[in-house]
């Protein structure tokens, strides 16, 4: 225990430590190109992640002696399913909105700003119930954006 202290005290010693050394800050970068690669991430969604059978993967099996170990009870992926009912095409609408919000956004992460402003103020008025939320902070998003390409101060948004 004594060996480690006097090593770790020795290090402290050869390793200078300088506080008028700071370490160069990146370029500032926008904080909405985050936001707007989340959102991207969020859009995009897994071919078959919506056919999927849930809840009935997860089950435990009983370590019994002499019964076998297989998997009963388990809902297999190949197994055909019911296909065109209400869920599924709740589903592929909410996917085709996501991928039309998707156009907008990938058009703002390309520096197409006013196009994709144009794109989301267009799909606010196609769909204004679809994710309400993500929509509106994108737009303020894009606005702010565009406020600090032209070198104007971005005004935060003034809530009702």
């Amino acid at each position: 225990m004594k060996i480690i202290l006097t090593a770790v005290v020795a290090a402290m010693f050869v390793i200078p430590a300088r506080a008028d050394e700071k370490a160069v800050p990146a370029p500032a970068k926008s904080g909405w190109s985050d936001f707007f690669k989340n959102l991207k991430n969020t859009l995009s969604q897994s071919a078959v992640g919506g056919e999927r059978k849930k809840g009935r993967g997860a089950q435990g099996v009983a370590a019994v002696r002499g019964e076998g170990q297989a998997k009963k009870n388990i809902a297999d992926p190949n197994e055909p399913g019911i296909k065109g009912d209400s869920k599924s095409a709740k589903a592929k609408k909410e996917m085709s909105y996501d991928m039309e919000l998707e156009v907008s956004i990938d058009q703002l992460a390309k520096g197409k700003l006013e196009d994709g402003l144009k794109g989301l103020l267009a799909f606010k008025v196609a769909h204004p119930k679809h994710r309400t939320e993500d929509v509106d902070k994108a737009i303020e998003g894009a606005k702010a954006m565009i406020a600090e390409k032209d070198g104007a101060p971005a005004a935060p948004a003034a809530k009702p």
